[in-house]
């Protein structure tokens, strides 16, 4: 029996798999990571916005503070590694759809908690772009290059190209575990919504949603800030593109574009933007979602050569860096997980 090569083999690599990959190789451990490249995945399409104060009731996002802060130290910090900018700050303007949501609005902001995220004033936009008849308001906000980052880190980490079978390539025995030929001491499942047929994880309250968002061009360069209403407006590079999403279904848990979901963003698009567009792309991808919205994470009860870190839903870039950590200590040092998070509470 040939001794562990790897201190740990991830399967999948997104931003669960890659974000916890970074932190084990910062302790200084040996890191594989096997994934089978698809192109479309949730956390290759995400627009990585970061926004605090999101849904109808115009709240902040619970531990947005603290889990905001160790994304940035987290995606500057690796970004150095990879001689690229991954976080950027930049502005969120939210427009309000309703005279009543705007009445509202001068009760919510008089709690200190969502004042401190304010920008004033809000700021100009192209004439022309949007009709918000009923105004908005800005806030602090930040965008992760997640697509960039998850392609530099490939090529920085061991990654074996695979798809990996559960049931036939994964070998437990006293040594560690073996999956396809390659040795570790242990494996860790971050392979999103794949993991609702795993036979380990299967058992797991999954709630996946298939969304889909769309690529659009505008004839004028806009300025970098992301637009929230009905759908959210997330900038690119290119200042006259921008991602415009998204669906939720849960039928259909496929990667395939459908006109019904070009239609609904559309629909909610000529609800607010005035200005003519193009559409340049369309993609879809299934988060991973376990009921209650919480990610999963840790060692299954059974086999303590397995884990898993899964269910960041539609927050990843934000969740990923403190959940990962969290494992990583876990992982390496032995520190106790929190119970709504780990995985022991799910058997």
């Amino acid at each position: 029996m040939t001794d562990p090569v790897w201190d740990t083999i991830i399967v999948g690599q997104g931003l669960a798999g890659t974000t916890l990959a970074w932190h084990l190789i910062e302790t200084g451990q040996r890191v594989l990571i096997i994934d089978d490249g698809a192109p479309s995945s949730a956390s290759r399409i995400t627009p990585g916005l970061i926004t605090p104060i999101t849904g109808r009731r115009l709240t902040p996002v619970d531990g947005h503070v603290e889990m905001h802060a160790a994304a940035e130290a987290f995606y500057t910090r690796i970004g150095g590694r990879l001689g690229r900018t991954l976080y950027r700050r930049h502005t969120a303007v939210r427009l309000f759809s309703t005279a009543a949501q705007a009445a509202d609005w001068d009760q919510c902001k008089a709690d200190a908690a969502v004042r401190a995220h304010l920008v004033e004033p809000t700021p100009l936009l192209p004439d022309g772009l949007v009709d918000a008849p009923h105004g908005g308001f800005s806030m602090q906000a930040a965008q992760v290059d997640a697509a960039g980052y998850l392609e530099a880190s490939r090529a920085r980490i061991p990654v074996v190209t695979a798809k990996v079978d559960w049931r036939a390539d994964v070998v437990f025995d006293a040594g560690g575990v073996e999956v396809l030929g390659q040795r570790a001491s242990r494996v860790i499942a971050c392979d999103g919504f794949a993991a609702m047929h795993s036979p380990h994880f299967g058992g797991l309250p999954f709630q996946n949603a298939k969304g889909e968002i769309l690529t659009i061009r505008f004839p004028v360069a806009v300025p970098r800030v992301s637009l929230h209403r009905s759908l959210w407006l997330a900038p690119t590079a290119d200042p006259h593109v921008f991602h415009a999403g998204s669906t939720s279904e849960w039928t259909t848990l496929d990667h395939a574009p459908t006109e019904a979901a070009r239609h609904e963003i559309e629909m909610k698009l000529r609800g607010f933007v005035c200005m003519p567009y193009e559409v340049v792309d369309h993609r879809a991808a299934v988060r991973p979602i376990i009921r209650g919205r919480m990610p999963k994470l840790g060692l299954h009860p059974a086999e303590p050569r397995l884990g898993i870190f899964n269910g960041l839903a539609t927050k990843g870039v934000i969740r990923a860096p403190w959940f990962a950590r969290l494992l990583a200590d876990h992982l390496v040092r032995g520190t106790a997980l929190p119970t709504a998070c780990a995985i022991e509470s799910e058997f």
